[in-house]
């Protein structure tokens, strides 16, 4: 369940998408108004539909692992370029792991427990220390 301030979050970052993949955007409050309207209505059915499907199990949003992250979770939340910037990096780390560290990259995500677990979550910490709390 997502809180309003994640939906204005992911909002804020289809948004932010939109206007760097087109810019004329800016000029055209209208225009922008429909794009957006369609962009975050189909990115939103996505997400539920991602997470509801027993195909894409292992990518719903897990609640449990919060712990893991929450150094990076203050009180009011990361800044939208915080946000994408970890979001980049979690992606970029995924996109250097094996086939089958990728696999485990999952199942982490998920919240599940796997031998290597502690190892992986020592390494992700290494690669995201720059997210630390100050």
């Amino acid at each position: 369940m997502w809180t309003r301030e994640d939906w204005q979050q992911e909002g804020m970052l289809i948004l932010h998408q939109l206007l760097r993949e087109h810019p004329e955007l800016e000029e055209d409050d209208t225009k922008l108004y429909i794009y957006f309207k369609t962009r975050f209505s189909n990115y939103i059915k996505d997400v539920l539909r991602q997470q509801e499907s027993q195909k894409r199990r292992f990518n719903r949003m897990s609640y449990e692992e919060v712990g893991e992250i929450e150094h990076c979770l203050s009180s009011g939340g990361m800044q939208l370029d915080e946000y994408i910037l970890f979001r980049d990096s979690l992606l970029a780390y995924k996109q250097g792991l094996s086939t089958e560290k990728q696999e485990l990259f999952e199942r982490l995500v998920a919240g599940e427990h796997f031998l290597g677990r502690q190892s992986m979550l020592k390494d992700l910490r290494k690669k995201l220390s720059d997210f630390k709390e100050k």
